[in-house]
């Protein structure tokens, strides 16, 4: 059986002979009556703090959760974020170099052509040179037989 405060306050005895003091009974009762109130209302009151502070646990532990997801999507979304970042540098660079290719290769073909064309003007030079220095050997070979010729007529006309 519990016994309650009132059921300690109604507590009654028989007396008898030489029986316990009847002030002193009901002073202790009330006593007891009073600290077990006291018992009563500190365990109402823990008992509701912690039912409370289950309630702040639930909360904080729901509130741990969302916050343990959203952190998880976060990282999820930077790793992704990463790998997308990754992709798109790694194809820029593909494409750079596709492109530096490119212009390697037209460069080395304008290169070749224009050594080509060098070369080919050389050989026109080389040409027009020899042309030339043949044609001033003729005229030379032409003026010293005109010189030849007008110094002969010279010595035919002084005879």
């Amino acid at each position: 059986m519990r016994w309650t405060p009132i059921d300690i306050r109604q507590m009654t005895f028989s007396t008898g002979f030489r029986g316990y003091a009847q002030n002193e009974i009901d002073a202790f009762l009330e006593n007891l009556a009073s600290e077990i109130e006291e018992i009563l209302k500190e365990n109402a009151d823990l008992r509701e703090r912690i039912e409370d502070q289950g309630q702040t646990i639930a909360e904080l532990k729901k509130t741990e959760g969302a916050l343990t997801n959203t952190l998880l999507m976060a990282q999820k979304a930077i790793e992704e974020m990463k790998r997308s970042a990754q992709k798109e540098g790694d194809l820029i660079i593909r494409q750079a170099e596709l492109r530096a290719e490119e212009i390697t290769r037209s460069a080395m073909k304008e290169v070749s052509q224009v050594q080509g064309e060098i070369l080919n003007l050389k050989r026109q030079r080389d040409f027009f040179v020899e042309k030339i220095r043949s044609l001033m050997q003729n005229l030379e070979k032409t003026i010293q037989w005109e010189d030849e010729k007008a110094n002969q007529r010279e010595e035919e006309a002084s005879l």
